[in-house]
């Protein structure tokens, strides 16, 4: 059954698009900026209506065209260091892509592959407690991608337990893996989880009305997260550092976001009227 459209969804994720521009820019706020990462993990998990292939041309699709558009970026930047213009890739890329932030599609592309088999509610507990005890046994891996996709299972699972059960499933599922992990293993990533992963059931939660303006932020926030990088690569490029380095970068991925999505879908607009 269709679910009416949250507003408060739609602004959480272009909320939570411009924390991660600030994230990657060494500036007071980083560690609360970072509370937007489990925040869009656990909205990654909403449902597809088309199945695995919608999952596919959601996650897979733009994984694989902006992987090209940062290897390409990647080739000059090598030519410029005197590097081999492929020097840069490495066999990892197949699982977190050319540029650090896009590893989030691929992992939650295999997490939406196994979700039918975590909806149960024991099951969606369970792996969400039995993630945390292994982190807190095992440790963090250092290795890339190993590493972000211990910090994001947690929130990953509390999504695929919200869309099968409801907030009161997905609460204790994130509260039980925290206490876990706070007891076991503390580190500063189990506030960011706890709190970013809180916010974003509060997100789904609580509701406001959907409107064409929350429409268009929650659709130009997918291209804020994936097209940020080149605006900094940009400001970093004239030299700007610092708050001033967030504050262009926010701005400038807002407007480069716009220009995409007025892009996408002219073609769509102009279909429409012949």
């Amino acid at each position: 059954m269709a679910e009416e459209r949250n507003g408060l969804t739609d602004y959480g994720r272009f909320a939570a698009s411009l924390g991660i521009v600030w994230f990657g820019i060494e500036a007071p706020g980083q560690r609360i900026a970072y509370t937007a990462l489990p925040l869009i993990l656990v909205l990654l998990m909403a449902p597809s209506r088309n199945g695995l292939s919608g999952w596919a041309r959601r996650l897979l699709w733009p994984f694989l065209t902006w992987s090209v558009v940062f290897g390409i970026l990647h080739t000059p930047l090598a030519l410029k260091g005197n590097d081999p213009p492929f020097g840069w890739w490495n066999p990892d890329m197949l699982l977190m892509g050319t540029w650090d932030h896009l590893w989030i599609l691929p992992f939650a592309l295999l997490a939406a592959i196994v979700a039918p088999w975590l909806q149960h509610p024991i099951v969606s507990l369970g792996a969400a407690w039995a993630a945390a005890l292994l982190i807190v046994v095992k440790g963090t891996p250092e290795a890339m991608p190993y590493h972000q996709w211990s910090f994001g299972i947690i929130p990953i699972l509390v999504g695929i337990a919200y869309f099968a059960w409801g907030w009161r499933l997905a609460l204790v599922a994130l509260l039980g893996s925290w206490l876990i992990l706070h007891l076991g293993h503390p580190a500063p990533d189990n506030t960011t989880i706890l709190v970013g992963s809180g916010l974003a059931l509060a997100c789904l939660t609580w509701r406001l009305p959907a409107s064409a303006l929350s429409e268009r932020c929650s659709r130009i926030s997918v291209w804020i997260y994936l097209a940020h990088p080149l605006v900094v690569f940009v400001g970093q490029s004239l030299r700007i550092s610092w708050v001033e380095l967030g504050l262009f970068s926010m701005v400038g991925s807002v407007i480069l976001a716009q220009l995409i999505d007025t892009a996408a879908h002219a073609p769509r607009r102009g279909n429409l009227q012949l």
